[in-house]
């Protein structure tokens, strides 16, 4: 909700205190701004929000594109298993290549770029809501599922074979990230990138930030 007035609502919030709602918000603020220019800033946020919200709630999504659950049940029944025999395969193959097994294994390390990269997209999706950045970042993530899988069929084919079959998948949730910005970008122009509005701090938090100024 918006900042309350002091005094029961006669008596304007002070500029310090309208400044710590801002930085609280994560607004790009600073010090020599007017109390007028802090409270529109703190205006254009709250009604972006209702509009991100509401275009949430309005967001269309494919008829045949699989619910979130089915996409977490999938990821813990199948496509986590998948990557865990494929990996077990490339550690017992290092044994001989690598003098002894051991998880330091620049071929098992391709998989954890991709993971990485998948839940960055993740993140962007379903907490940031960004339709648009997902289509390439979708792209990305089935690419570097891909590779990951060449590298492992390089030194264990049957590894390979199995996070091949554990990439269809990603490739079914880029078709349906794809589609999706299909159908609400006609709606409402979404770009194919991250973007902010004016005179806002990116939505993305890093973890780093809460040391900022310590």
């Amino acid at each position: 909700a918006p900042p309350r007035r002091e005094g029961g609502g006669e008596k304007p919030m002070k500029k310090t205190a309208l400044r710590a709602e801002c930085e609280a918000r994560g607004l790009s603020v600073d010090r020599t701004m007017p109390a007028e220019m802090l409270q529109a800033r703190l205006r254009l946020y709250f009604e972006s929000r209702a509009r991100q919200a509401a275009a949430a709630a309005a967001a269309i999504t494919p008829s045949w594109a699989p619910s979130e659950d089915s996409l977490s049940l999938a990821r813990a029944a199948a496509i986590a298993p998948l990557h865990a025999l494929a990996s077990c395969l490339v550690y017992s193959s290092s044994t001989g290549r690598l003098n002894e097994g051991h998880f330091n294994d620049p071929v098992l390390l391709w998989l954890a770029l991709h993971l990485c990269l998948e839940d960055t997209l993740r993140t962007a999706q379903a907490a940031e809501g960004r339709v648009g950045a997902a289509v390439p970042g979708s792209a990305l993530v089935c690419l570097s599922a891909l590779y990951a899988a060449k590298q492992y069929s390089d030194v264990a084919p049957a590894a390979g074979a199995l996070l091949a079959l554990a990439a269809t998948w990603n490739a079914v949730a880029a078709a349906a990230a794809a589609d999706t910005w299909r159908l609400n970008n006609a709606v409402r122009a979404e770009p194919l990138y991250p973007h902010k509005v004016a005179g806002m701090r990116s939505q993305t938090r890093l973890t780093i930030e809460a040391f900022e100024g310590l």
